[in-house]
């Protein structure tokens, strides 16, 4: 898909939409310094995170095919409400863009099975592996190179979302042993569980 001043307003792009080819392609490379359609899809592309919606909470993660861009950008949050509604939350994170982003696991760390979703794939969810620990690296749209250590929910969510810029989903990774099912009774599982943990 183009990527110029001219585009017409961000919108979802999911599995069933006629765009989602650029779901299955991987993402270009974005080049420094950014130029002006570059920057116009930034500001545009902030814009439509911090005013997305979730069925379970405030959105964590977006990377620019989902919203018919091409381009190796994501913006990621970990906010205050996911530390009261998760274990493996470490790190609180205001939206943060990443551009170029790209990590490398830490092995010794293991992997473990969580629930995921995705707004790409639209009302449902699905358990996937993924390292618990990851070293990430990646530039600020200021041109700054970053990189640091992402574990437990942080990790999950820089995989999810590189994994967009390299032409994959969370499904493609759903393994024999990983649920899937409606975003509807993925919730009642979750509630029903932490029930039981409260009460054992």
């Amino acid at each position: 898909m183009s990527n110029n001043l001219n585009h017409p307003p961000l919108q979802l792009v999911t599995l069933d939409s006629p765009l989602h080819g650029v779901l299955r392609t991987p993402a270009q490379t974005v080049s420094f310094p950014l130029d002006s359609a570059t920057q116009h899809f930034i500001n545009n592309f902030q814009i439509f995170f911090h005013n997305l919606k979730s069925p379970v909470g405030n959105p964590a993660g977006l990377a620019a095919p989902q919203v018919g861009y091409s381009l190796r950008i994501i913006i990621i949050q970990v906010s205050e409400m996911a530390k009261e509604k998760r274990k493996d939350v470490y790190d609180i994170l205001p939206p943060t863009l990443l551009i170029n982003p790209t990590y490398t696991p830490i092995l010794a760390a293991g992997e473990c099975k969580d629930w995921e979703g995705c707004f790409s794939v639209p009302d449902k969810m699905g358990e996937v592996y993924r390292y618990n620990e990851i070293h990430y690296t990646a530039t600020t749209p200021q041109d700054e190179e970053i990189s640091g250590l992402a574990r437990g929910f942080l990790a999950r969510l820089i995989q999810h979302e590189v994994g967009h810029l390299n032409a994959e989903l969370y499904i493609d990774r759903l393994r024999p042993d990983c649920r899937y099912d409606s975003v509807e009774n993925v919730i009642k599982m979750i509630k029903a569980t932490a029930v039981s943990e409260k009460s054992e």
